[in-house]
């Protein structure tokens, strides 16, 4: 009997592929993962996965949708941790940022607020190393994406805001003034000055957008739903060439206003609403 064999399960045995692949795709569309706050997330698997011998884990590929640009240090990369893995890797920061220790980095490759709503593959070498793994039968996927300061790394900086919208068809230089990154407002209104959906959307802006940007791109603490006068949608992209008046992000004494109208100023406004998400590629390689 060999040293492994007290592991072995005594139920099914794979005896021709030692190599399985593990894909775990998490959107926060629901209210259980919201990957904007930080939090940790749970899904379960479409079948039990069972693992029969002793094996390595193995990163394979990274996508991410709408995550957050990596414009800082501490957005340079993700930090991926699951709870069914046992990753053992240590850490030496001269940050003092215990966040890395027992956790995977994978580098952001999202360089541009341009390619949000678009998926991002975030670049390595194929076949990372994880950890290895124990004989097991799993149920459920749970862990933590976050940026190297344990920071959402989905939807802005702030744990409350967990929707991205981009907002097109704005015409070149019909802002009122440049907006700064990580600038927040209270509220959104419309034409008729009321907040949209009958409620106050706060938010943050997730770029620096010059007066003559054609696109704003931020996100909020709620959906925009349908309701309100001249911007509002509960779908997933809406077209607001019937609007009148002014769309304001109220921002202390200098909001933010773009002229809402058919006729006048941007007559083609568009909102585009996704889900952040990631998704992740495992390999399962048996040890013979």
């Amino acid at each position: 009997m060999s040293n492994f064999d007290i592991f072995q399960n005594s139920g099914y045995i794979n005896k021709r592929n030692r190599k399985r692949t593990l894909i775990v795709d998490v959107s926060d569309d629901n209210a259980d993962n919201h990957l904007g706050g930080g939090t940790e997330f749970k899904i379960d698997l479409f079948e039990p996965l069972i693992i029969d011998k002793h094996s390595e884990v193995y990163l394979d590929n990274f996508l991410s949708f709408n995550s957050n640009i990596g414009q800082t240090p501490a957005t340079s990369a993700f930090l991926l941790k699951i709870n069914e893995f046992n990753m053992n890797s240590n850490v030496a920061s001269s940050a003092n940022n215990n966040q890395i220790f027992n956790s995977l980095i994978i580098p952001n490759e999202h360089k541009s607020v341009t390619n949000n709503h678009s998926a991002i593959v975030h670049k390595g070498k194929k076949f990372n190393y994880v950890c290895d793994i124990n004989p097991q039968k799993l149920h459920s996927i749970s862990g933590k994406v976050t940026d190297l300061s344990g920071a959402p790394i989905f939807h802005g900086i702030h744990t409350v805001n967990t929707f991205t919208y981009a907002l097109t068809g704005i015409t070149s230089g019909k802002l009122n003034r440049l907006i700064e990154s990580g600038e927040t407002f209270t509220s959104i209104t419309g034409g008729a000055g009321g907040n949209l959906g009958g409620a106050a959307i706060s938010g943050a802006f997730l770029a620096t957008h010059l007066d003559t940007a054609t696109t704003l791109h931020f996100s909020t603490n709620r959906l925009i739903t349908t309701g309100a006068p001249d911007f509002a949608s509960d779908e997933k992209t809406a077209n607001f060439t019937d609007g009148t008046g002014l769309i304001t992000f109220v921002i202390g004494a200098t909001p933010v206003t773009i002229t809402n109208g058919a006729g006048g100023d941007n007559p083609n406004l568009h909102l585009v609403n996704e889900p952040g998400r990631f998704i992740a590629e495992f390999s399962i390689v048996s040890r013979e």
